[in-house]
């Protein structure tokens, strides 16, 4: 009975013998990390090729925007109406929001949305004198007044 017992001790050796043996020879798992594309040593990382927040640019050329609004024609045979003189800011009225029983309105001016409410003042020399739900009127630096409509979805 003893003899039994030494036989199968060495039996279990044997197996764990070749299991170790055999658990050193298996491939090891694909590690999770590259080390190959970590930059070591330098500390400094290459400078950005674009920045990532701007839209590309291309070489073509952008199409024509014609802002809407109403079309003024002329009267036949009669002069074209002269644009008030001096009064070059550009802008686009989007709408208004009601705060604190102030209207404020949203412009677009150069590609940025401003907030602006009665007496504020939008660019050197032009001052908003009024403001609704449908149209924002602002003054010019020589005293005219131009009204802008509201662009933008309409019920």
């Amino acid at each position: 009975m003893g003899y039994k017992r030494n036989v199968f001790a060495a039996a279990v050796l044997v197996a764990g013998g070749f299991s170790l043996f055999a658990a050193q020879d298996a491939p090891a798992p694909k590690p999770l990390v590259r080390k190959d594309l970590l930059v070591l040593g330098s500390g400094v990382a290459p400078p950005p090729v674009r920045d990532i927040f701007r839209p590309r640019t291309s070489g073509v050329a952008a199409p024509a925007f014609r802002p809407g609004g109403p079309v003024v024609r002329p009267p036949a045979g009669g002069p074209a109406p002269a644009a008030p003189a001096g009064f070059t800011l550009s802008i686009t009225y989007l709408g208004s929001i009601k705060s604190g029983g102030r209207i404020i309105g949203l412009v677009l001016r150069g590609g940025q949305t401003l907030d602006v409410g009665e007496g504020d003042e939008i660019a050197p020399g032009y001052r908003v004198v009024g403001v609704t739900a449908e149209a924002i009127v602002v003054q010019g630096p020589s005293g005219e007044r131009k009204t802008f409509t509201k662009q933008g979805d309409r019920p």
